[in-house]
C-alpha cells in the first residue's frame, strides 16, 4: 500500500502549482509523529483597496451655474484561492520529501463584479528536509527539541501566459468607447511562474510538556522565465507558540503566532516592474484536531502592518483549511 501512494504522489508532483506569492514551508504539530502523511488544504488570500471618484454630471437646468459633481466609490478586489494535494514520506529517520500538487483559482473584481478570471494548474515543487536534531515523542516525553533544515525545487510546468481582455473607458454621456478592447498579461495572477526556482530552508520546534515554540523561514530563489519576466526573491517566516492536549478520544493543538513576508521589486527585462514587492506582517490564530490517523486544521491570519510598494492592492485576510491522513 505504501508502495502505491508513494508512486501515486510521484505522479501528482509534477503537476504542482507554486501558488504563494511568498513561500512559507509550515511545520507539522501532529502527534503522529515521523509517520508518512498526505492531504489536502484550501487556501484562500485577498487583496483589496477603495477609492473616491470625482465625476463630472452633465446638467441640462440652464440656470445652473456649473455641472454637478457626483462622488463615487470604487472597490478593487484580487482574490487567489488555491487546493493543494501534497505528501510527506520518511527515508529512514532523518530525511523527508515533500511533494505537491495544486490547483489555483484566481479572480480581479470591481464592485462585487468579477472582471477576470485566471486558473488552473501550475508548478511542480519537491522539497528534501534533514532531521539534524530531534527528540522522539513518546508518553514520557516532556522536553522536545527539533531543527530541520531543507531545500527544494519548483519546476516550470504551469500555465504563465494567460492573458484577459481589458474593456476600453467610454463616455457617460454619449456612450461612446475610446480604444478597442486588447489583451493584457498580468504575471502575479498565473497559475504558474514560467521559471525554475530554488527553495532553502530551516524549521524549529521545541516543547515542554504540553506548551510550544515552532519556527520556521524559507528563501526562495527566482530566475528568469521565457518572457524576460523575475519574480523577486522572497523571503518568509513564521512564529508559533502551541499547545497540545489529549483526550481520551482525540487530540487538539491551538496556536497563535506571526507571520512576516518580504520581498524585492520583480523585473522586466532586467527593469523594475512596478506594483510589486514590499513587507508584510500577519497575525495568525488556529487550531488542529487529530482523530487517530486523521487531523483536520483551520488557520486565520490577519494583516497587523504592511508596506507594499507603489498602488498594489492591501493585504486583506486570509484562511487555510487543512485535512491530513497518517500511514
Amino acid at each position: 500500500m505504501k508502495k502505491i501512494l508513494l508512486v501515486l504522489s510521484l505522479i501528482m508532483a509534477f503537476h504542482s502549482v507554486y501558488a504563494c506569492d511568498l513561500c512559507s514551508i509550515y511545520l507539522n504539530l501532529e502527534p503522529n509523529d515521523l509517520k508518512n502523511s498526505f492531504g489536502m488544504n484550501y487556501r484562500s488570500r485577498l487583496f483589496e483597496h477603495e477609492s473616491n471618484l470625482f465625476q463630472t454630471q452633465n446638467n441640462n437646468n440652464k440656470h445652473a451655474a456649473n455641472n454637478p459633481v457626483i462622488l463615487e466609490t470604487l472597490k478593487q478586489q484580487e482574490l487567489y484561492r488555491t487546493v493543494d494535494v501534497w505528501s510527506n514520506f520518511f527515508v529512514g529517520q532523518k530525511w523527508m520529501l515533500n511533494l505537491s500538487m495544486s490547483f489555483s483559482d484566481n479572480k480581479y473584481v470591481e464592485d462585487d463584479s468579477t472582471i477576470y478570471t485566471i486558473g488552473g494548474i501550475g508548478d511542480a515543487t519537491a522539497i528534501i528536509k534533514y532531521l539534524v536534531k530531534n527528540t522522539l515523542v513518546t508518553d514520557s516525553s516532556k522536553f522536545i527539541n527539533r531543527l530541520l533544515i531543507g531545500g527544494g525545487v519548483k519546476i516550470p510546468t504551469g500555465s504563465f501566459n494567460d492573458s484577459y481582455t481589458v474593456v476600453p473607458s467610454r463616455s457617460i454621456k454619449d456612450n461612446i468607447y475610446y480604444g478597442s478592447p486588447y489583451k493584457e498579461l498580468d504575471p502575479h495572477l498565473q497559475p504558474g511562474t514560467g521559471s525554475v526556482d530554488f527553495l532553502i530552508l530551516v524549521e524549529y520546534l521545541v516543547r515542554y510538556k504540553k506548551l510550544g515554540l515552532a519556527t520556521n523561514a524559507s528563501y526562495r530563489i527566482n530566475t528568469t522565465n521565457s518572457n524576460q519576466f523575475r519574480f523577486a526573491n522572497r523571503l518568509n517566516a513564521n512564529a508559533s507558540i502551541f499547545a497540545m492536549f489529549k483526550l481520551p478520544k482525540f487530540s487538539f493543538a491551538p496556536n497563535i503566532g506571526t507571520a512576516y513576508e518580504f520581498s524585492k521589486r520583480d523585473q522586466l527585462s532586467n527593469e523594475s516592474y512596478i506594483n510589486s514587492g514590499g513587507t508584510a506582517v500577519f497575525l495568525n490564530v488556529g487550531n488542529k484536531v487529530y482523530i487517530k490517523n486523521v487531523a483536520f486544521g483551520a488557520t486565520y491570519f490577519k494583516p497587523i502592518k504592511q508596506n507594499l510598494n507603489d498602488s498594489q492592492l492591501q493585504n486583506s485576510n486570509r484562511v487555510t483549511i487543512d485535512l491530513t491522513y497518517y500511514f
